[in-house]
């Protein structure tokens, strides 16, 4: 019994001498060249110790496998502790066989150069030092080698934090995965590995959990299948595909997603929906021969359903993340199916949208834009400059044919009604501000033809503000016209017109002045009158003799109030120096002797004292 005593305790201190009695740092000294061999990345590991609790292993501590000097000096890969679970008799044996590897909050740098080129890339062909190896350098299958150390039962990744900074813009673009769980059962050769993936991608807080099938692995690294099932957020993803000599290829699917999915609030009066997305992608992760750019992701085709109330838009497109190309159609879109709310005050409908446009850096180019609206045919192009607020952007197209009446009935709420066909022609900029109201300028041409401006008597208000009621006819409650051209230019204070010119049939209006925000109207300019009419004026307002030009007469006038309701009247002010002027003129007449003159001023006074005295 003593001896059995002795013998146990023997053994027992053995157990507990072992971690000290193995050296377990050869096995570093051993593998850790291989594996710098095959990433070529500077890689080192503090200590190497065996554990017997709670089960036999190696424990690795601080693993830091070092970034391309060309991105980072910072490491690309640090784990605090590393647990490696092993058979015993092979350990006996001075070989080491895999059955779980443990990994505990490891920290991965993922950084895009301003070229598009991921640190990744240069794993396994540009070494440390930049130099890239040859293509036969001769080894003992480093990739074999690395992948029988990997080749586990069971791998586990608890609290990670993957890091990815993206350098192609001006301002650095940084994101987070947190809370980083991976799991994986049956990597090994010729099985069939099984992964799962969870974390929160940060600072969007959105949480996703990712399950897959890969394989069967092969000694290359090559996958010949895998299926993935996720979760990002609350939207289902499924994928599919395979990576072959490092070339990635695949399907993606989403049957269905919204705005009120995402984690954050996009201040949409509705939300906005798409359904069947289905997408085809490449993607170079290890370049080989001549590759030099990885992690360029080319999409063709992609295609889709954006829902937004009745509206539905069909979209395609194919390309990069850096140039990518999209066209889009919808055979009906109501205004009031819009995410945000518009300056109307009755919803409208656009017909046969067709639009092509194309993402190249951070420009979204708008190639072409047509829609039927109002009865007529719109046409646009433009360019959003940048997609970090503050947003800038221009655009220019045209209008054409359209009904003036429906489109002002969209407009505006308004007892004066506008008949005829117009054409509009733009070419607007803009800025949007994150935090500030949005600011527009640029030209606007305005032409109508042929129409009616119902609820505004002109004649009526020629009569009203030269105070001779009657005088020219029976009011109609209406101005008919020939045209109606309006050359104006946007800005912060609504539209400058620069040039405004209206014909009806007895009159022709020319102004210039302001449309405010607010609708209100500020318009200064001639109304030229033919002698027909000019006549009937004349024997009732002798005062606008001042004013007659060849028969015709030229008066002044101001159109105020607002575009629901103008109001046309005398520009006193103006007619008073033109008739101060004309005065002058004729009193050099007399004072030069001209005796008719003279006559004919004393005669036109009578007139004019009449007019200013007459109640």
């Amino acid at each position: 019994m003593v001896a059995i005593a002795i013998v146990l305790v023997l053994l027992v201190v053995i157990i507990l001498l072992l971690p000290f009695l193995l050296d377990l740092n050869r096995f570093r000294d051993h593998y850790v060249p291989i594996i710098e061999q095959v990433l070529h990345r500077k890689v080192a590991v503090q200590d190497v110790r065996l554990t017997l609790y709670p089960t036999l292993g190696v424990q690795l501590r601080e693993v830091i496998i070092a970034d391309d000097p060309a991105f980072s000096s910072h490491p690309f890969l640090t784990v605090p502790s590393v647990q490696v679970a092993v058979q015993w008799r092979p350990l006996l044996q001075r070989r080491l066989e895999v059955k779980r590897v443990s990994v505990e909050s490891p920290i991965i740098q993922v950084i895009r150069s301003p070229k598009g080129v991921l640190n990744i890339a240069t794993i396994g062909k540009v070494s440390s030092s930049g130099k890239t190896l040859p293509e036969n350098t001769e080894s003992k299958d480093p990739v074999s080698s690395l992948v029988g150390v990997l080749a586990v039962k069971q791998f586990s990744l608890t609290g990670g934090t993957l890091k990815f900074e993206d350098r192609t813009r001006q301002s650095s673009k940084a994101l987070q995965i947190k809370n980083l769980t991976f799991n994986t059962e049956s990597v090994a050769i010729g099985e069939i590995a099984l992964v799962r993936v969870h974390g929160m991608v940060m600072p969007y807080q959105i949480p996703f959990d990712v399950t897959g099938r890969f394989g069967p692995l092969q000694a290359n690294l090559d996958i010949p299948n895998f299926d993935i099932d996720g979760l990002v957020g609350k939207v289902a993803v499924t994928a599919n595909g395979e990576m072959i000599d490092g070339q990635l290829t695949g399907d993606i699917q989403i049957p269905k997603a919204s705005t009120d999915d995402l984690p954050i609030k996009l201040g949409m009066k509705a939300p906005i929906a798409l359904s069947q997305l289905q997408a085809h992608f490449e993607a170079s992760i290890f370049p080989k021969g001549q590759q030099t750019r990885s992690g360029e992701v080319l999409i063709d085709p992609i295609r889709l359903k954006i829902h937004m109330g009745r509206s539905t838009i069909h979209l395609s497109g194919k390309g990069t993340p850096t140039r990518f190309s999209l066209v889009g159609d919808s055979p009906t879109f109501y205004s009031q199916d819009l995410p945000v709310s518009l300056p109307i005050q009755q919803p409208f409908v656009l017909e046969h949208i067709q639009f092509e446009a194309e993402k190249l850096e951070k420009n979204l180019i708008l190639q072409s834009f047509t829609a039927k609206a109002f009865d007529g045919t719109m046409r646009a192009k433009g360019v959003l400059d940048t997609w970090i607020p503050p947003l800038t952007f221009s655009m220019q197209g045209a209008f054409k044919k359209f009904s003036a009446e429906t489109l002002m009935k969209a407009i505006t709420p308004s007892p004066v009604k506008l008949t005829g066909v117009g054409e509009l022609k733009w070419t607007t900029r803009g800025i949007v501000p994150s935090s500030a109201s949005p600011a527009f300028d640029g030209p606007i041409h305005l032409t109508i033809r042929d129409g009616a401006v119902i609820g505004f008597d002109l004649v009526k208000s020629v009569e009203d503000a030269l105070r001779i009621p009657g005088v020219l006819g029976k009011s109609t409650g209406r101005t008919q016209y020939s045209l109606i051209d309006a050359k104006t230019e946007l800005n912060d204070e609504g539209l400058a017109i620069r040039k405004f010119i209206a014909h009806a049939p007895n009159f022709s209006l020319r102004s210039v002045g302001k449309v405010g925000l607010d609708q209100s109207l500020n318009l200064q300019g001639t109304l030229t009158v033919p002698p027909t009419i000019a006549e009937k004026i004349t024997q009732q307002f002798p005062m606008a003799l001042a004013v007659r030009r060849e028969g015709q007469l030229l008066l002044p006038f101001v159109v105020q109030g607002t575009i629901q309701n103008p109001r046309l009247r005398l520009n006193s002010q103006l007619l008073g120096q033109q008739v101060k002027k004309k005065v002058e003129e004729r009193l050099e007449k007399v004072l030069q002797g001209d005796d008719q003159e003279l006559q004919k001023l004393l005669d036109d006074g009578k007139d004019l004292l009449k007019q200013f005295f007459r109640k």
